[in-house]
């Protein structure tokens, strides 16, 4: 079990005026992600989510800026790909449609406009309402590999709400495909080549075996995706780590394995409802011929920790590259079980 869960326990010692200025003490643990070998601080703090704060003002300025994925701008205001990339120049599935982005991450970058709501609430974010969008990320990312066979690293992103770092309130994906991987999905493969080259045999299934063995973290599977808490939390508050079984590129999936993710992600964002958190990121992670590799996914909670406003990501986290969160995952799985299975 040590292969996959390292971790080292410290704490830290002061006196404290809480207690009359007695000696006490913080534990915490320096854990080890079981794939990329990171490291990330885990805290068990009395921290508690603050009150759900009323998104109608942040809504309502929005609505009062330019929205160009509103239908009334989307066809005049929004780029179209070139045609030997897509014919059309957009690509329309159900509600969505996915245009060029205006600020490309990659050489092809896609954003998949969900809806033509404005805003969808978070209970609102049922597979139904989000299976348009991811649908046709899919169809782009098909389109990509067709038209250039270079690329090899694929990704859909989403960014929930302006606390996750969204731009704008109307809910859309980001897809990204290019020639070179981002640093997590780099670390990744070398994970998985590490794994292969050290014990023989794939990182994955040994892993999700031990996990659904374990149960600390171990949420559920649903078709071809398995569930768990991540062992090094990314976020503030832990996140979740989904699991496609069969396949290491998204241009491989089809209509049902999608279907079991969007069924899982949206029990992950009842329990996020749930618990007062207003705001989330995902990201699917995808590469192309590298058989060791599996796709998968983070959904992190994203939230403004005190009234004052103060991002949830500060000098730890955005120049030291150090992950840290104040909840032990293994002290909410139950309750994401119990929803996610529910």
């Amino acid at each position: 079990m040590d292969r996959f869960f390292k971790k080292i326990p410290l704490k830290t010692s002061f006196l404290s005026p809480f207690k009359d200025f007695a000696m006490d003490e913080i534990p915490f643990e320096i854990r080890y992600d079981p794939l990329t070998g990171e490291t990330g601080r885990v805290y068990d703090l009395p921290y508690q989510v603050p009150e759900r704060a009323d998104p109608g003002p942040v809504i309502q300025r929005s609505r009062e800026m330019f929205c160009p994925f509103c239908p009334d701008s989307l066809q005049k205001s929004t780029p179209l790909f070139p045609k030997e990339l897509v014919q059309e120049g957009r690509i329309h599935r159900g509600g969505a449609t996915l245009i060029p982005n205006l600020v490309p991450f990659d050489i092809y970058s896609g954003v998949a406009i969900m809806a033509p709501e404005h805003y969808l609430a978070m209970e609102e974010l049922t597979p139904e309402a989000i299976r348009d969008a991811f649908s046709a990320s899919l169809l782009f990312t098909r389109e990509v590999a067709r038209f250039d066979q270079q690329v090899r690293y694929f990704s859909i992103n989403w960014n929930y709400m302006p606390q996750s770092g969204s731009s704008l309130v109307h809910p859309h994906l980001q897809v990204n495909c290019g020639y070179i991987p981002t640093n997590h999905q780099r670390l990744q493969i070398e994970g998985c080549r590490r794994y292969y080259r050290d014990h023989g045999k794939e990182f994955w299934h040994d892993f999700m075996n031990l996990e659904r063995e374990c149960g600390e973290r171990y949420i559920g599977e649903k078709g071809g995706t398995f569930w768990t808490m991540s062992y090094l939390p990314q976020a503030f508050l832990p996140d979740v780590w989904c699991i496609f079984r069969e396949h290491h590129c998204l241009t491989q999936l089809k209509d049902e394995e999608l279907e079991d993710f969007l069924q899982g992600l949206s029990r992950i964002l009842v329990y996020f409802d749930h618990e007062r958190i207003p705001s989330f990121n995902v990201s699917i992670f995808s590469i192309k011929e590298e058989e060791h590799f599996r796709i998968n996914a983070r959904i992190c909670p994203r939230l403004l920790p005190r009234p004052i406003g103060n991002s949830d990501r500060a000098y730890l986290q955005i120049l030291h590259k150090e992950p840290y969160t104040v909840k032990h995952p293994e002290s909410l799985c139950q309750t994401v079980r119990e929803i996610f299975t529910g």
